[in-house]
């Protein structure tokens, strides 16, 4: 089914509700109503869990749902290659206390899943830019929990933090001074 479109998956539960199914001893009955669930959880699962996209179009989840060659490989020998896909990152603004312990610095992010956090910063004579980055190595077609949960990421800087102002470096606000 390469290349099945929003208005083939619509044209297919169309034909799936005319076409009652017939056994020995039972009676007639449509499946369309299963069948109908049936694709509408998988392109919800595929649209949501399987690629972490919740404004996937249905013409997206066809083709994603219909090919089935994972990244890195070809349907085709001879066609061209799908690149393998590259983990995406995301700034995270810090909501959590800052603690200090000598030259090291920690927070709480959140993570989980398929998602990884560090802390990371950026030092001046004035200020410590603090920026939580926020990994998501989901690949195409792997399902992911969405359990979050608050992760402690530590960073450790190069000079003591003195009277340095904190920065956050999402939201580009002050930072209450460690505790």
């Amino acid at each position: 089914m390469p290349g099945l479109g929003g208005d083939d998956l619509i044209a297919l539960l169309g034909e799936l509700k005319r076409r009652p199914i017939r056994h020995t001893g039972m009676k007639k009955r449509s499946f369309a109503p299963t069948a109908a669930a049936a694709i509408a959880a998988g392109v919800l699962l595929t649209g949501v869990c399987g690629y972490g996209n919740f404004a996937t179009t249905t013409s997206n989840v066809a083709d994603r749902i219909a090919s089935p060659a994972g990244p890195g490989t070809s349907i085709d020998p001879g066609g061209p290659m799908q690149p393998a896909p590259t983990p995406r990152i995301s700034k995270q603004p810090i909501d959590q206390p800052v603690t200090a312990q000598g030259r090291t610095l920690t927070t709480k992010a959140v993570a989980g899943g398929c998602r990884t956090a560090q802390l990371v910063s950026q030092e001046t004579p004035t200020t410590v830019t603090l920026t939580i980055l926020v990994t998501n190595h989901q690949k195409p077609g792997e399902l992911c929990s969405f359990i979050a949960m608050l992760t402690p990421v530590s960073t450790t800087l190069k000079a003591p933090l003195g009277s340095r102002q904190l920065i956050d470096g999402a939201t580009g606000k002050q930072l209450p001074a460690p505790q």
